[in-house]
């Protein structure tokens, strides 16, 4: 049963060397913490950018479409500023 715990990283005096968790902490600690925190941020930003695509043909083809919709929207915003204008109420006399 020592040879079960020794691989497993738990106790028994086998050829485990040491356990998994202690060589963990002693090598997240000889990063200082500013190079460290810029490392994660990095990794976090490379899980973003390849779950965006995910599942798409051509992810930049839906980026360059987004733009343009965004665009055209924002011009269609400020037409409608400049213009002020639109469909207008039409009055009717109708006796009802």
């Amino acid at each position: 049963m020592g040879i079960l715990l020794s691989c497993c990283g738990g106790g028994g005096g086998g050829g485990g060397g040491g356990s998994p968790s202690s060589n963990y902490n002693s090598m997240s600690s000889s990063v200082d913490p500013d190079t460290r925190r810029r490392q994660m941020a990095e990794a976090a930003e490379a899980r973003l950018k390849a779950h965006e695509g995910r599942g798409l043909k051509n992810p930049e083809a839906l980026k360059l479409r987004q733009k343009k919709i965004e665009e055209l929207e924002r011009k269609q915003a400020e037409e409608g500023l400049e213009a002020e204008g639109g469909l207008r109420p039409q009055k009717t006399d109708k006796g009802i």
